[in-house]
């Protein structure tokens, strides 16, 4: 790697001054070339100290998450002095180096030698110079140990509070559709693992090549979103990063036409159904469909008169039954207080605030945005 790194076609570093010395740190860099991921091309990676890149859009604190490429993603850190990242592009295969890196929760493990090398054609290479030990005796208590990829798309979901309301509240949420984990046994000194690129409906520009298109996995049809000159080929489940506006254009509504002069015009009331007339997952529903008020009905909540009482005492018997439970819940705290020896005690103090801890899978990542 060091001396690739000298060829004058090469740009890269053999020391990231964000990457030095680090723990749970990650910088961006650059590629000189369109890297196909899922279909999506992607010019930015996130490289991480974690042992894995972050191929994610939205810059965020839980890069170990999702949308990641993981040569083997474990508790490393740069800490000792001869361990450092190493990245070069050479415009046809980008190469990042986790070198002389080592365990932060088991430094007696020794240093860890790997690479991740991402191909112009969308291929990837695991490389494994050194592994000192089984990659499945490695700890994931405070950081998670994944082999493999991950994408995920982002979705701003809107939920209606009531049929009539004229506003949706809006959360964005990010949504993994596709994982794939390599078997630990095959992370080992001298080995290569290889991931080849398979074709999909994305990397179709115009609605005759996705119309006629054959693939092996996909059945591939053009989406038009509303309000939208430019169409794109997707798989029939809409299953990628432009699932918003998948969902949005009601492009999994049954088509007579794949390739229409015109764009049907899109349901008003914004809901998509499947083709078994089901609601959607990511459909915008009310959360309290309403009908027609009749004459039994109470104005004040829409709900029939009889109906509303049956309410009104369900909910003076849930905050009687939420009061009671309170109450019990603070006798036994105060019980195990007063009485660490007992075993109400010995529960209070192990499991007491300050030994809570986020879950591994959410490590938080100090991301350097600098391009």
């Amino acid at each position: 790697m060091t001396e690739w790194l000298k060829n004058k076609d090469v740009v890269g570093q053999n020391q990231h001054d964000h990457l030095a010395s680090a723990y749970r740190k990650a910088a961006g860099f650059k590629m000189r070339f369109e890297f196909p991921f899922y279909g999506h091309k992607l010019t930015n990676i996130t490289i991480a100290t974690g042992g894995f890149c972050y191929v994610g859009d939205q810059t965020h604190s839980w890069l170990a998450a999702t949308q990641y490429i993981a040569p083997l993603m474990a508790n490393f850190d740069t800490i000792s002095n001869d361990s450092t990242i190493m990245f070069g592009d050479n415009g046809e295969r980008l190469v990042v180096e986790w070198s002389n890196v080592k365990l932060r929760d088991d430094q007696d493990a020794g240093s860890f030698t790997f690479q991740l090398s991402l191909f112009k054609s969308g291929d990837i290479w695991f490389i494994y110079k050194n592994i000192p030990i089984p990659a499945s005796n490695i700890s994931d208590a405070n950081h998670p140990c994944k082999i493999g990829v991950s994408d995920a798309y982002l979705f701003n979901h809107k939920v209606k509070l009531f049929e009539e309301a004229t506003t949706a509240q809006s959360k964005r949420v990010i949504h993994e559709y596709h994982r794939i984990t390599v078997p630990s046994d095959k992370v080992v000194s001298n080995g290569v693992v290889i991931l080849k690129a398979l074709p999909t409906c994305l990397q179709f520009t115009t609605c005759e090549s996705c119309a006629n298109s054959t693939l092996n996995y996909f059945t591939c049809s053009w989406c038009k979103p509303k309000d939208s000159e430019a169409g794109f080929c997707s798989d029939e489940d809409g299953l990628h990063r432009r699932r918003q506006e998948w969902v949005e254009g009601n492009c999994g509504r049954e088509k007579t036409k794949i390739c229409e002069a015109t764009t049907p015009k899109p349901n008003t009331a914004t809901e998509t159904t499947t083709k078994s007339g089901k609601h959607h997952p990511d459909a915008v529903i009310p959360l309290r469909p309403l009908g027609e008020l009749d004459k039994t009905t109470s104005t004040s909540t829409g709900l029939p008169k009889a109906e509303e009482e049956k309410s009104g005492n369900g909910v003076m018997t849930f905050f009687v039954m939420l009061m009671f439970v309170i109450v019990l819940a603070a006798c036994w705290v105060y019980y195990a207080f007063t009485n660490p020896y007992s075993m109400s005690g010995q529960l209070l103090i192990k499991y007491r605030p300050s030994k809570w801890h986020s879950p591994a899978s959410q490590v938080r990542y100090s991301a350097s945005v600098h391009m």
